[in-house]
């Protein structure tokens, strides 16, 4: 026995416009996800320009000794200059709080990062950093800083998936 399914010539249409109306919603939703993500990605770009803010304004107003990182002048640091590289520190740490809370894109992060390990090996850095790491009472002051130096280093606190990573705007290519 065979069973005939008969469709009208006025189904037709209907058909037609259904798949035309899931293209149209498709789409909307695309679009939808496509600007929150770039909405997102600006958000988190206006954001690192704040973290470059607060480091130009710390690294403008050390000595012209610790900017070339004059160790040779056998003087110890003076306190404005503990200050501002202790300040520093912390910059870093909230810079790797934030990275690990997926607020800084794969590029900047990279950047960031060199610069982290190269002002982290130069004096009055080094020698500050030492006096703070070595020091237990330090307690857990600076714990993903230490984590970043440590023998084995942890360069990136990011633990998000590459998925959720995109489609927070962290990935791809960006201004920088």
């Amino acid at each position: 026995m065979t069973t005939i399914v008969a469709s009208s010539q006025s189904d037709d249409p209907w058909l037609a416009m259904a798949a035309i109306a899931q293209a149209v919603i498709a789409c909307t939703v695309l679009g939808g996800a496509l600007g929150l993500r770039q909405s997102r990605k600006l958000r988190i770009l206006n954001y690192e320009d704040r973290f470059e803010e607060r480091y130009w304004l710390l690294m403008e107003r050390l000595s012209l000794n610790a900017l070339r990182g004059d160790v040779e002048m056998h003087e110890p640091c003076d306190d404005s200059d503990q200050k501002l590289v202790r300040s520093y520190f912390r910059l870093c740490e909230t810079q790797l709080n934030m990275r690990a809370e997926g607020w800084i894109t794969d590029n900047t992060w990279t950047a960031w990062t060199k610069g982290m390990q190269t002002r982290l090996d130069q004096w009055p850095f080094s020698e500050i950093w030492s006096q703070i790491r070595d020091n237990p009472r330090a307690g857990r002051l600076y714990t993903r800083l230490r984590a970043f130096t440590a023998p084995n280093p942890r360069l990136d606190p990011c633990e998000k998936r590459y998925l959720s990573k995109w489609f927070r705007g962290l990935t791809g290519s960006n201004r920088r």
